[in-house]
């Protein structure tokens, strides 16, 4: 495994798939599906490759093992269309504050999918 593979979230594979698929006029159903895609993309290579998620120290408790791999989120997807050129700063900043809103206005989570309503105490 190269260095760094463990931290890393956007692999070449992806990217191609963000720029082939990228339209400005994603719909947010498109753009979850999108998301979704790159997602389950990320995984395969992980599981492929035999990425393993890096070591860490619990800031609560203090207990040293391995994290927990991150996920692609949408709006993660809409800067790193970006970031990557594909899309024009304008565009990122309109997409990524229409995307709050959104999600806001339809309990959305970061991936898309409904927020739980179930709350622990």
């Amino acid at each position: 495994m190269p260095s760094g593979d463990a931290q890393r979230q956007w692999f070449p594979e992806m990217i191609e798939i963000l720029r082939q698929q990228w339209k400005p006029e994603l719909s947010w159903d498109e753009l979850t599906r999108l998301t979704a895609h790159l997602d389950a993309t990320l995984q395969q290579i992980r599981k492929d490759r035999n990425i393993i998620p890096p070591m860490c120290t619990c800031s609560k408790c203090g207990v040293y093992g391995r994290s927990r791999f991150g996920r692609i989120s949408i709006n993660a997807t809409i800067l790193a269309a970006g970031r990557f050129g594909i899309a024009s700063p304008s565009n990122v900043k309109e997409l990524s504050k229409g995307w709050k809103k959104y999600r806001k206005e339809h309990g959305l989570n970061h991936y898309g999918g409904k927020e739980s309503t179930t709350t622990t105490y």
